[in-house]
């Protein structure tokens, strides 16, 4: 089994291969959501502190809390919260597969995954589950590139008078807010700032649809910073307006969605014509 420590207790209903893989997966979206929630995990579950959050889930799926821990420190290097995590380690292909299909969830649709996995009611995400459980036929290499932004993300900060002649105090860390951007700036409102980082001197750099349509938005308002060349000796350059001085090609890729289902009737409505 691929866990990080400790051991794991399956119930004896659920002793075959399968149902072993869908628990750990379980697990693996638990901690994942632990790591890039942080606090807001605790707040939106009513807990008040790890500890809580670790028996909690050890309660609900068997799994021992200590397990917990330790997946949302392997998931922390990749998200900007106060951890450092096991950043000195290469992340496994498990993991990897969770951060590459859970990436575009919104944390309302991650908190209901949860919510289901810890109350057992897990009927619906079963296909879900599956397709988290089993190496992907293309590998996407997420989380490494993802970990390559954070390290740009925290050169930026330390570093931005001398790239974007803005202090460090002055930034405004929207990176949790999902609105399209890393940084704002105070008393900027219209700045925005978009930190990405590339191993080599040059190579892609990729927009969520959410950031493309925000930087064409923004326009000449919309900096990208590239933090390149980071295996060796980082060096930063600045675009401005990178739809039109950049361009770009979309790509589609076929990824874990979720959607949001209501019930509605017409009946006591009102009726026009006739």
């Amino acid at each position: 089994m691929d866990w990080s420590g400790g051991t794991i207790s399956v119930d004896p209903m659920q002793s075959d291969d399968a149902s072993r893989r869908r628990l750990d997966t379980q697990a693996l979206v638990v901690g994942y959501t632990m790591s890039r929630l942080d606090a807001v995990y605790l707040a939106r579950r009513g807990l008040k502190s790890w500890r809580a959050a670790f028996l909690e889930a050890e309660n609900a799926l068997g799994v021992p809390w200590a397990n917990f821990k330790n997946l949302r420190d392997e998931f922390d290097p990749l998200h900007p919260n106060a951890r450092v995590g096991w950043h000195d380690r290469p992340i496994r292909d498990s993991r990897q597969r969770v951060v590459d299909e859970l990436a575009d969830l919104g944390e309302d649709a991650l908190l209901e995954m949860v919510e289901r996995i810890l109350v057992r009611q897990t009927q619906e995400l079963e296909e879900a589950i599956d397709s988290l459980s089993l190496p992907s036929k293309i590998a996407h290499n997420v989380a490494e590139r993802l970990l390559t932004g954070r390290r740009a993300e925290e050169f930026f900060q330390q570093y931005s008078s001398e790239i974007v002649g803005i202090p460090t105090q002055s930034l405004l860390d929207r990176r949790n807010a999902a609105i399209g951007y890393d940084f704002g700036v105070i008393d900027r409102d219209d700045l925005a700032i978009e930190v990405k980082g590339l191993k080599a001197p040059a190579g892609v750099v990729l927009f969520t649809d959410r950031e493309w349509s925000e930087a064409k938005f923004r326009a000449d308002s919309y900096w990208l910073v590239v933090i390149g060349n980071m295996a060796v000796h980082p060096t930063a350059s600045v675009f401005r307006d990178p739809c039109l001085s950049l361009g770009g090609r979309c790509r589609y890729e076929a990824r874990l969605t979720a959607q949001w289902q209501s019930k509605v009737s017409v009946a006591d409505g009102i009726q026009l014509g006739g």
